[in-house]
């Protein structure tokens, strides 16, 4: 989460990695990874400000983009190792860098109108997609060898592009909402896809590839900015934050809901030879695919409500994630707080604060903590 020391000076940019076992923070002077529990700092670099900071899981490979700060540029990936303080790769685009993701085989650069792929293993460029105007740089990709990658198929509307990142070729079109696209999250394993517009009162879970199955979640009734979707490791919980105040905390079960579900046939859109789409027209694509759409707008089941809540003060973003036990969950503010608070799968309700540490007052550096991750 980008947040550009808006809420506090020292803070422009928040993040978990993959699992959420460690917290990247982005500062004016450079970045820090903290591991989330214990909390510990085992890693600072003061080297001009980080606008982005992406990890790849718990390795030793951290993604960076400048602030524009400085001598540092938004125009500039910089991936590191930094177990043995080595650079790795040095891109330079012609447009500021929006999003950067990465699983174990891809790392994906996201601007306002183009994605760029890359094989992680030897930073070779695969693919130079265009895309819908994309000024938030909304994207998600799947941690896991599903590798399946998801952005808006257009400003105007709430349509959704599914994509294998392996084969470069387009999987879905999913008509998600009506209006345009605010926040995107897919589950560990690549399943679920969970989806919000910019009203922010209705969120949906697609079942992937093919969006057979969607459940659909209440967040409230007054429009909202989301900030931040994560389902927990075991994909039977969404945590979603908003400016409103309130997190709130979905539990996924199809079984107990009625899914919306219809007959569904693969698509099989045209693409370049490389099996990807570069250069092709997106309103011809959307115009193509909408045939294929399964009718989940059109149904008329009412919204489920939160399982459980956190209630923190309203307008600062935040970033939440449930920890692997699914008995504590994490969130990170903007104006520099990590929050912890306990979790009873058999109760749900508000939860209860039970830790509380400043990203701003790093604790010493835990040797033990570099040496078990790094």
């Amino acid at each position: 989460m980008n947040v550009g020391g808006k809420f506090n000076e020292g803070i422009l940019f928040l993040n978990f990695n993959q699992d959420f076992s460690c917290i990247a923070v982005g500062t004016p002077e450079g970045y820090k990874i903290f591991n989330s529990d214990p909390y510990a700092l085992y890693y600072s670099q003061s080297n001009g400000g980080a606008g982005l900071v992406e990890m790849l899981f718990s390795t030793s490979l951290v993604s960076i983009v400048g602030s524009g700060d400085g001598n540092t540029s938004q125009r500039r990936l910089l991936i590191n190792n930094i177990k043995n303080n080595i650079p790795i790769c040095d891109l330079n685009f012609v447009t500021a860098i929006l999003s950067v993701k990465m699983n174990r085989k891809r790392i994906v650069v996201i601007m306002e109108t183009k994605i760029h792929i890359y094989d992680i293993n030897n930073m070779k460029l695969l693919e130079t997609r265009e895309i819908a105007s994309n000024p938030k740089g909304l994207c998600a990709l799947s941690p896991s060898n599903t590798n399946y990658i998801v952005y808006p198929a257009s400003q105007n509307n709430g349509n959704i592009l599914v994509m294998d990142i392996l084969t470069l070729e387009t999987v879905n079109l999913i008509q998600a909402h009506k209006s345009q696209i605010s926040a995107l999250a897919l589950s560990q394993d690549g399943t679920l896809l969970a989806t919000a517009s910019d009203k922010g009162t209705v969120i949906r879970v697609f079942a992937l590839p093919y969006a057979n199955k969607s459940l659909s979640f209440r967040r409230g009734s007054i429009p909202a900015i989301i900030h931040s979707m994560t389902f927990s490791l075991d994909g039977r919980y969404l945590c979603v934050s908003s400016d409103t105040g309130t997190i709130h905390i979905f539990k996924i079960d199809f079984s107990s809901s009625n899914p919306s579900s219809s007959s569904y046939h693969q698509p099989q859109p045209s693409s370049s030879p490389s099996g990807g789409m570069m250069g092709l027209n997106f309103g011809g694509l959307t115009s193509k695919m909408s045939s294929y759409l399964p009718e989940v707008i059109s149904q008329v089941w009412e919204p489920s409500r939160d399982f459980a809540h956190i209630k923190i003060p309203p307008g600062i973003p935040s970033i939440c994630a449930l920890m692997q036990n699914n008995k504590t969950v994490m969130v990170l503010t903007a104006d520099g707080l990590y929050l912890q608070y306990n979790f009873d799968e058999s109760v749900g309700g508000e939860l209860k604060l039970a830790k509380e540490f400043s990203l701003l007052m790093e604790p010493d550096l835990d040797h033990d903590v570099t040496a078990k991750i790094l």
